[in-house]
């Protein structure tokens, strides 16, 4: 498998890639579980978004493992990973029109959020004292909120926690971009990214990740994705 310098992180942005017209064309290439995840949600836009997501890691796979001998499985707390392989990660994320991908050689999480009107108070139960104030002191409280919240899910992606993140004993350091955790140091990246609308993208590894960027996939990006998944 060729090494990577560094994390990777895709940025798809579904209306962008009129996908809202072509993701039906895309079911024949996915697993049968990936076809009925995709086809259980009541409305197109989180279809399309399942749906593009599972060819964002069919893809990332069989780039990393071109001889195809994998299986995607998912933990019991819901994070993806490849079964019986090591040295590659990944993780997705999904709000609004974008669907976030990041794939390195160490465990990595991800989490995109759109910056929409939200009362960011009721979730004070959550948050810690210090944060709270950060967010309250913020020129941009909704942004602050967000950067709060992405980096506390891309930490629990990164781990496997789900939900078990609430009883999980952590700190965040947002000066320095670290979270101290279970012994260990982490690290995570906050992006401010604008389509349609506003988001916040963060990502969380155990490695360095300040040097990592996003790639938004162009048309011309998302057609190779397509024919690394449906030529074999």
């Amino acid at each position: 498998m060729k090494e990577r310098e560094t994390i990777r992180i895709l940025i798809a942005d579904y209306k962008k890639l009129g996908l809202n017209k072509t993701w039906e064309g895309l079911l024949p290439y996915l697993s049968v579980p990936e076809r009925e995840k995709a086809l259980r949600y009541r409305f197109d836009a989180d279809r399309i978004r399942s749906v593009t997501g599972a060819c964002l890691i069919k893809a990332g796979t069989r780039g990393a493992y071109p001889d195809g001998d994998f299986r995607i499985r998912v933990t019991e707390l819901g994070k993806p990973y490849v079964e019986g392989r090591s040295g590659y990660e990944f993780n997705l994320s999904h709000s609004g029109s974008i669907i976030a991908f990041a794939e390195d050689e160490a465990k990595v999480g991800i989490d995109v959020e759109l910056i929409k009107n939200k009362d960011w108070r009721i979730f004070h139960r959550y948050l810690t004292g210090s944060e709270m104030s950060m967010i309250e002191s913020s020129g941009d409280p909704e942004a602050c909120f967000f950067d709060v919240w992405t980096t506390r899910e891309a930490f629990a992606k990164e781990e496997g926690l789900g939900l078990k993140i609430l009883d999980e004993e952590f700190t965040v350091d947002y000066k320095v971009h670290e979270i101290s955790y279970d012994s260990r140091r982490l690290f995570f990246k906050l992006f401010d990214h604008t389509a349609d609308e506003r988001y916040k993208i963060c990502v969380c590894s155990p490695h360095d990740v300040s040097d990592a960027q996003i790639e938004a996939l162009s048309g011309a990006d998302w057609e190779d994705i397509v024919r690394r998944i449906t030529h074999l």
